[in-house]
């Protein structure tokens, strides 16, 4: 598959080959679906937490007599049916995590490239340097390649640089991030991508190099 590459000025230097397997995948949502929600999963801190019975404070004697009250039969304040008393069921600190097998994550990611080719939203970019770290240089270039203002976007190369990290800290949803760390849910999140050509040299060897990694690995034996 071929595409083109872009100069910083929004002009088209020359074309480039993207391999299909990545970026011309057959689409299957299911596949993705089941990725984001892992990753969604995992972020999570699970830390919310309520006190039940035994945690609150007071209760400590019977709140009135059993008999000749005329009111209904207490034992403690603690109770659940009064204000102030425990939670039933609440949420306790637990673990959300959990774990995908590695080849369909990288299926994922596959998938979520080629749909978002299919969009138009990925755009490649040859590698380029600031002079100086203006927010306005940043601006520039974005235009320049088409891409509106408050428009999410995700620029991914191999080496992040701070000329260019202090130019783009500014930019509402504008996010950098080195192409070997790129996953599903910053492909879906984000209404545009900037390869940088390194980034995507960088991008495709760690992707090649994991595929290897699943193909030679030996189960254990039972």
């Amino acid at each position: 598959m071929k595409t083109s590459l872009f100069s910083i000025t929004g002009e088209i230097k020359r074309e480039i080959e993207i391999p299909d397997e990545i970026f011309n995948c057959p689409i299957e949502e299911g596949v993705v679906w089941e990725v984001v929600r892992n990753y969604l999963a995992n972020q999570r801190q699970g830390t919310a937490s309520t006190k039940t019975r035994g945690e609150v404070s007071g209760g400590g004697r019977k709140p009135w007599p059993q008999k000749h009250t005329g009111r209904a039969r207490h034992g403690s304040r603690r109770s659940p049916i009064w204000v102030g008393g425990g939670k039933v069921f609440g949420p306790k600190p637990r673990d959300y995590h959990y774990s995908l097998p590695k080849k369909k994550k990288r299926k994922a990611l596959a998938i979520s490239l080629s749909a978002k080719m299919g969009e138009k939203g990925i755009i490649f970019l040859e590698d380029f340097s600031l002079v100086s770290p203006k927010t306005k240089e940043m601006v520039k270039i974005l235009r320049n390649l088409g891409i509106n203002q408050g428009e999410s976007c995700l620029l991914l190369l191999a080496q992040i640089a701070r000329e260019v990290k202090l130019a783009s800290r500014n930019i509402p949803h504008f996010q950098l991030k080195q192409a070997k760390d790129l996953n599903t849910y910053d492909v879906l999140k984000n209404n545009k991508l900037l390869f940088t050509e390194s980034g995507l040299n960088q991008f495709l060897e760690i992707f090649s190099q994991k595929k290897r990694e699943e193909e030679v690995c030996i189960p254990p034996a039972r």
